[in-house]
């Protein structure tokens, strides 16, 4: 059973994804994630906000936006998820997320392989 602040995390989490594309995105978005953070929400749901991405891969998620930052907040830590997420289904916040830990990477190789994989993933969208 789950408690009521993953209820609640889990309400909010649906909340945001339904208003992924709407004119009002940053701003819903910018309370929402501030009722997550309220009702402490913290790392364990950046593979959620991760998911929102990838089933939106070609929506504004804002340069870079309310979730970008919340997800670089724990910075490097998130970036295994991250990898992973642009492996399974590119889109482009979760790509332009990965450029951006690439300007700041010592070590650049790994993740310009990445990038490289993505740009000749057929699967992906031509825009990504």
């Amino acid at each position: 059973m789950q408690d009521d602040s993953s209820m609640m995390k889990a309400v909010l989490l649906e909340k945001l994804e339904a208003s992924v594309g709407s004119d009002w995105f940053e701003m819903d978005s910018e309370e929402i994630m501030s009722l997550l953070e309220g009702v402490g929400a913290g790392p364990e749901i950046i593979g959620d906000l991760l998911g929102i991405m990838e089933r939106h891969p070609l929506d504004d998620f804002g340069m870079p936006g309310v979730m970008v930052h919340y997800i670089e907040n724990y910075y490097p830590d998130y970036l295994p998820q991250l990898v992973d997420s642009v492996q399974r289904a590119p889109a482009l916040a979760t790509v332009w997320m990965l450029h951006r830990c690439m300007n700041g990477s010592q070590d650049k190789a790994p993740l310009i392989r990445i990038l490289t994989e993505v740009a000749n993933n057929g699967n992906a969208d031509n825009t990504i």
